[in-house]
């Protein structure tokens, strides 16, 4: 039999109201305490490295977009990128 072993975590961007909550927000989902930054440099360190299969589902984009304006680009290409380092990330947004 085979089990999925891959770890989900979905996050709601609307929450995205400013750089400093959306590294809160993500901290906490990824659980990583190799987060040590409030970055998007931190955060492509954390999932460039992941160990564990994980899929990160984002909700909402659409939201933090608007709110964040370049910063939610810029956040959106350091997650496709690090999926595209890691083989064991999955990004998808919904």
């Amino acid at each position: 039999m085979f089990w999925d072993t891959t770890k989900k975590i979905t996050v709601d961007a609307a929450a995205f109201t400013d750089q400093k909550t959306v590294h809160a927000v993500l901290k906490e989902a990824l659980d990583s305490e190799a987060y040590l930054g409030n970055n998007l440099d931190a955060l492509s360190d954390v999932l460039t490295t992941l160990g564990r299969k994980t899929k990160l589902t984002v909700l909402h984009f659409a939201a933090a977009e608007k709110e964040l304006g370049d910063y939610a680009a810029r956040l959106a290409l350091v997650l496709a990128s690090a999926a595209s380092s890691n083989p064991r990330l999955t990004v998808e947004f919904l």
